[in-house]
């Protein structure tokens, strides 16, 4: 049965706060009698389960019902909504030992357990992530319900389950929140979880046979795992996956926040932390899970903090203990996206057993997401546009994936609010929408919002353009003809000539054609005066590349980075160690999947020969200046966004601006609009008399002799 919650009522407003008041008609509808137990939900969204006992009310209209503000919020529901109603057939289990806290800061021992007591046994049913108001002093303060244990089998009460709390066998105990239960979160499972099969998998098969059967370990003289460490990148799943674990498992858990166990009193930091292993240890099977473990733990050597130093020593003591007695069926779970900053001696066996990398999904990943996620989306998306979306979201992890349809969301109810009066159904141009705002949380640090360049919008250079599409292109669209042939892709492409020749415009039509994302280095700006942060900048350059793979390196000025070894005068130069830190990631231990390097330059004479050697930057492309068709191209391409005159002779300017670059024959469009406007400021269009102004004094900077050192490069490189 569904009804819309209306009138919030006070807790007050009643003389029993548990009530779920409906009217009689509806009461008759779902076969309700006063007093009944009654199960509640959204109807419409996601939300947790409560609880309450329906009670007839001439105060509702019929489909309404009524709800304090208490029962609202354990629904995570607002007026309006609608509920579903259900009937809870089977009786409840009595409650034997119910742990609470307060959900504000606020010491346990005010207030005495006798007294929560009874005002958890006058709420009646009690279940997990339960708020129960309470009045300390006149004051209205509010407890969660964190544990339930049964008192017939002495389990713990399972998520979405209620009990009955009976004064003579209760007994409450009130606890610091310290930690709060993930049982408290939506509902998780594995099924609901896309792309990360196999590390589930992994997950599973250590933690569930700690909790569940360690005595299979303790019957080889084994120590169960203690622990598991999740690290990959922001937004990739690894607290979800602890999540489902959790609530697979039937296990208590107790979710530590870094940062917010810190205290800047002396010893208050470990107290807490020992208080939540010694309430794991006391409700096992207990998960603790650490979230931002880095955090709580970063290297001992690293922290200036005495504090800091002697909560991982605290940390350290607490895993050794946890699991060691046969009873104690105790996990730790940690997470993280910094794993090198965690103190090594957590790292290993007999504490974090087990590291397991959540990585940046890949394209069959990304699919898998997308499925899960529009399961419970009304959308019109095929699988071939499910298959395009996955395709075009390169280096997007499963957070980014929930914002780009979030935002498809805002663009179909924008876009057919007004004239739907239905709920609006995402359709494939929403999402391709969308995909112009969202980008990969991966690259947000280092990528160039480029404009869109397209190969339309580069006059000539079809050579330059077909060479970069073999290179680039076609190992993405052909790549199982690239497998079967036995073809490795060109790691990176060199792309030289005089200025404003339109490299690096020719580079980001790359990128745009190709669909891919684009890193855009300028050389000068990695250079740092500190020992080793010039290095650290490049493998975290690389590191972002392969993270958001398939991508584009784009080193704009390499010759900044890549000058010829000794050039300084000894070998210790910033520039010798970059070259270095270069050659490493072009061509060493750690392959280079799926990363193009597109680096350009003018003075490629510079240049160690090292990097230009086959499988590092194993394409050099020649961009001289644009011929008579190029130059016409480009001319048509100008003179299509100024207003130009019907005597604008586009063949006699072709002809007078041999030996212009592109970027000269642009800004010769450019002056002549000025030319004109300086003339007459309210001149309608540019006429051949401004371009010939403007002809007459312009000079072009690509002189012979730089023409012929270009050529005498292309040359040397052939004798190789």
């Amino acid at each position: 049965m569904e009804l819309t919650a209306t009138k919030i009522l006070k807790s007050t407003e009643t003389s029993n706060p548990r009530r779920v008041l409906l009217d009689v008609v509806s009461m008759d509808d779902g076969g309700l009698v006063a007093g009944d137990i009654v199960r509640l939900s959204l109807s419409e969204r996601e939300g947790p389960t409560a609880f309450g006992t329906a009670w007839p009310s001439i105060l509702c209209n019929h489909g309404e019902m009524q709800l304090t503000e208490t029962a609202m919020l354990n629904c995570q529901a607002k007026a309006g909504d609608r509920m579903r109603v259900e009937r809870v057939t089977s009786s409840p289990l009595e409650a034997q030992r119910i742990a609470v806290s307060f959900t504000a800061p606020y010491p346990a021992h005010e207030l005495p357990s006798t007294y929560a007591k009874g005002v958890l046994s006058e709420a009646g049913c009690v279940w997990l992530g339960q708020l129960v108001d309470v009045n300390i002093g006149g004051a209205l303060r509010r407890l969660r319900v964190r544990s339930v244990r049964l008192a017939t089998t002495g389990a713990e009460l399972q998520i979405g389950k209620c009990a009955l709390a009976t004064p003579e066998l209760l007994q409450v105990e009130i606890v610091d929140d310290v930690s709060y239960s993930v049982n408290t979160q939506r509902h998780v499972d594995y099924d609901s979880i896309g792309g990360l099969e196999r590390e589930i998998g992994e997950v599973r098969r250590l933690v569930e046979a700690a909790l569940n059967e360690p005595e299979l370990f303790l019957d080889y003289g084994l120590q169960p795992p203690r622990g598991v460490l999740l690290y990959g990148p922001p937004g990739t799943g690894k607290t979800l996956i602890a999540r489902a674990v959790a609530q697979a498992s039937g296990a208590e858990v107790h979710v530590i926040n870094g940062a917010e166990v810190m205290s800047k009193y002396y010893g208050e930091s470990e107290a807490r932390l020992r208080e939540i292993f010694t309430q794991a240890r006391q409700h096992s099977p207990s998960i603790v899970f650490i979230d931002e473990i880095d955090a709580l733990c970063p290297k001992r050597g690293d922290s200036e903090s005495e504090a800091g130093k002697r909560v991982v020593a605290t940390l350290l003591t607490l895993m050794d203990g946890a699991g060691e007695h046969s009873g104690d069926r105790v996990v730790v779970l940690g997470a993280t996206n910094r794993p090198g900053a965690i103190d090594a001696a957590l790292r290993r066996p007999g504490r974090f057993d087990r590291e397991i990398e959540i990585p940046i999904p890949s394209q069959i990943g990304r699919r898998h997401i997308l499925e899960k996620k529009l399961v419970v989306m009304p959308n019109t998306l095929t699988s071939a546009h499910m298959d395009a979306v996955a395709a075009a979201t390169h280096g997007f992890v499963g957070a980014d994936i929930d914002a780009l349809l979030r935002e498809a969301a805002i663009v179909a109810i924008k876009s057919r609010a007004a004239s739907d009066l239905q709920l609006p159904v995402i359709t494939n141009a929403d999402v391709v929408a969308a995909m112009k705002v969202v980008r990969p949380s991966t690259m947000r640090e280092v990528t160039l919002e480029i404009p869109c360049v397209r190969w339309s919008d580069i006059g000539g250079q079809h050579d330059t353009k077909q060479q970069l599409r073999e290179s680039v292109e076609w190992p993405l669209k052909h790549a199982t003809a690239f497998e079967r042939m036995g073809i490795r892709p060109p790691k990176g492409i060199l792309l030289y000539g005089p200025p404003g020749c339109s490299k690096t415009l020719t580079a980001k039509a790359l990128a745009t054609e190709a669909g891919l994302n684009f890193i855009a280095v300028r050389g000068p700006e990695l250079l740092s005066k500190w020992v080793g942060e010039s290095e650290k900048a490049v493998r975290e350059v690389f590191r972002k590349a392969r993270a958001a793979a398939p991508s584009i390196v784009f080193f704009d000025e390499i010759d900044a980075l890549a000058v010829k070894r000794g050039a300084s005068g000894d070998g210790t130069s910033v520039a010798d160690r970059v070259l270095s830190q270069l050659l490493t990631e072009l061509d060493g231990i750690e392959p280079l999947v799926s990363v193009t390097v597109v680096a350009a330059t003018n003075r490629p004479d510079v240049i160690d020969p090292a990097i230009l050697r086959p499988d590092r930057i194993d394409r050099q492309l020649y961009i001289g200046p644009p011929n008579a068709a190029a130059r016409e191209e480009i001319l048509r391409l100008q003179l299509a966004k100024i207003a130009a005159a019907s005597d604008v002779d586009i063949a006699d300017l072709t002809h007078r601006s041999a030996g212009f670059s592109g970027a000269e024959v642009v800004a010769l469009c450019q002056e002549a609009a000025i030319e004109a406007m300086n003339a007459d400021p309210d001149a309608q269009c540019v006429e051949m008399v401004h371009f010939n102004a403007c002809l007459s004094r312009f000079k072009t900077r690509i002189t012979p002799e730089m023409l012929q050192f270009y050529a005498d490069f292309q040359t040397q490189r052939k004798a190789f």
